[in-house]
């Protein structure tokens, strides 16, 4: 290592070592972490005992009695009511009893209120107690918005009633100018409920002739058929993006002419009569910049952590077989982002080439949803065809009681890498993910077999063999309800495929399967005449929650539905 690359890593060492040094306390306190903020909803106030949401510093009413108190949960500690609201600082944090001890779960999880900051919040009784807390939220520092020739646009909902429910994801289509081309340069939220507002999402819609809502609507993961490319994120703790300056976001006369917005409402308490009139504040401009960029996906969309687990990790490689078949060209990442939920630890994405690696694009070595981290490079980084994307995601699960899966709530858990990056015409599909060690960009090039199983082909019927298992067990198992010989025969037989004979092939074609009528009623037929006690799959009999079908594959579902 040079002593370039030392001082580096030396000061980014002290870097996280001066916000999250001393992190290993919150586990010495019941639900350490899972204290929200008073202010700020849905942020977690990771440095417990001090006056800096992230740690470090100087110490809150709560921190100095902890510190005085040798840094251990007692019950005298836990009877102290250290910011004077009236609530003991063991019913603030979910041990109103104060039986709690490390390693072990607290009679509560959730309601968690801040022992050290005095609640109600603004409330008479908290009068001039709060004001060393910060209630500002991050402010978009972009001097190309400023420019005489950037023109905006706020795409906003009417006000919309919020569902009654933990997750909801509610998408709107909106006109775009399309007389000519346009670059997007930047974007910024503009929220209105912050009680639900997890994250907001915008892509670009392709079919201009086609009809699309006009209203809100309930819509998963998945905004229209015809609006599947993302150009652009926002996440709690984000400002909003401004765009290197080599490159926009095209949209107008010759793509785009329709944007959708994708909210995620994140209502854990169930709650009703909240509504919700957010947005996001789009700029853009007709001078373009020099190049047409776009936004790259990798990640796993397969995850299974178990509770009570101080590390679990998992990874998601985008192969040179891959970056071959996508790309045309080299690309050049100009920024980059790393998503995971309240579980995740840690996060990178590292560029490889010819089997060694070159550099980390990302690498958050303490990762934080709140307070995420987003790396320019100057220059940008060229990613060839041929080389690898490889991403890891770490998980803490000690506060869990269940197992925790790929999912669109804060309760589930993503591993996503997003990078920013030009000219999008070298890359048409800008996603890279992985369903456990099946690689889903590879598998869609339909030239890619992987355990025998070509998994596209396999699923739509266009090869002779599926279509032959398909109607063999149509014609075998007309009655669901019990499993004839003629049935149990050709179950046998199409389990002997290599798509339906186990492993991760298997458990990404029943995936699939599940999202359709007639998939799930193939898979039913065939648990009823397994030939053993063991389930066909895994993945049949959970929910699609729980599945972990990612955009992804809801894209590849789009492109069999229209083959």
């Amino acid at each position: 290592m040079d002593r370039c690359h030392l001082v580096i890593s030396l000061w980014s060492l002290l870097a996280v070592w001066g916000v999250d040094g001393y992190g290993h306390y919150r586990t010495r306190l019941p639900n350490g972490e899972r204290v929200g903020h008073p202010c700020k909803p849905n942020f977690i106030w990771k440095g417990v005992g001090h006056k800096n949401v992230k740690g470090g510093g100087p110490r809150n009413s709560f921190g100095l009695d902890f510190a005085a108190n040798n840094h251990q949960w007692t019950p005298e500690l836990c009877r102290l009511d250290s910011d004077e609201d009236g609530v003991s600082n063991g019913v603030e944090l979910g041990d109103p009893d104060c039986e709690w001890t490390p390693r072990t779960l607290p009679n509560r999880t959730t309601d968690i209120t801040h022992p050290g900051v005095c609640t109600p919040f603004g409330s008479a009784g908290c009068q001039g107690k709060n004001d060393w807390v910060d209630c500002t939220g991050a402010v978009l520092e972009c001097p190309a918005l400023e420019n005489p020739d950037t023109l905006n646009v706020t795409l906003q909902f009417p006000r919309t009633a919020v569902p009654a429910k933990e997750t909801t994801y509610m998408c709107m289509v909106f006109d775009m100018p399309s007389d000519v081309d346009h670059h997007l340069i930047g974007y910024k939220p503009y929220i209105d409920n912050d009680n639900v507002m997890h994250h907001i999402l915008i892509y670009g819609c392709d079919d201009s002739d086609a009809p699309l809502p006009t209203a809100p609507y309930q819509c998963g993961m998945n905004a229209a058929n015809s609006c599947t490319t993302m150009i652009g994120a926002w996440t709690l703790g984000e400002a909003g993006d401004c765009l290197d300056e080599r490159f926009g976001l095209l949209f107008g006369k010759s793509r785009y002419s329709r944007f959708a917005l994708e909210f995620h409402w994140n209502n854990p308490s169930e709650r009703s009569g909240w509504f919700d009139a957010s947005g996001m504040v789009v700029y853009y401009t007709t001078q373009l910049r020099p190049n047409n960029g776009a936004v790259l996906s990798v990640g796993q969309t397969y995850l299974e952590i178990p509770p009570g687990k101080e590390a679990t990790t998992f990874t998601s490689r985008c192969s040179s077989t891959c970056t071959n078949a996508a790309l045309t060209g080299s690309i050049f990442i100009s920024g980059g982002t790393n998503h995971m939920h309240y579980l995740g630890t840690a996060q990178s994405v590292e560029l490889i080439r010819d089997g060694t690696r070159l550099r980390y694009i990302t690498n958050d070595l303490v990762f934080s949803y709140d307070d995420p981290k987003f790396y320019e490079f100057d220059p940008p980084i060229e990613v060839k065809p041929g080389d690898e994307l490889l991403t890891t995601c770490t998980y803490k699960s000690t506060n869990s009681r269940k197992t925790v899966y790929y999912g669109d709530a804060t309760s589930d858990e993503m591993c996503y890498g997003y990078l920013w990056f030009y000219p999008s015409e070298a890359m048409s599909e800008p996603y890279c993910d992985t369903y456990k060690s099946v690689e889903i960009c590879a598998v869609k090039t339909r030239s890619v077999v992987m355990a025998g199983c070509n998994a596209l082909d396999f699923v739509d019927g266009k090869s002779n063999d599926s279509m032959m298992i398909y109607d063999d067990i149509d014609v075998s198992c007309t009655n669901w309800t019990s499993c004839s010989e003629s049935c149990r025969t050709a179950v046998k037989k199409a389990m002997d495929h290599p798509c339906l004979k186990g492993g991760d092939i298997t458990d990404y074609v029943n995936s699939l399967l599940n999202t359709t009528q007639l998939g799930r009623d193939f898979l039913k037929t065939l648990d009823l005449c397994k030939p053993t006690k063991t389930s066909t799959n895994t993945a049949c009999t959970r929910t699609a929650r729980d599945t972990g079908i990612s955009l992804v594959v809801t894209l590849t579902l789009l492109v069999l539905a229209n083959a």
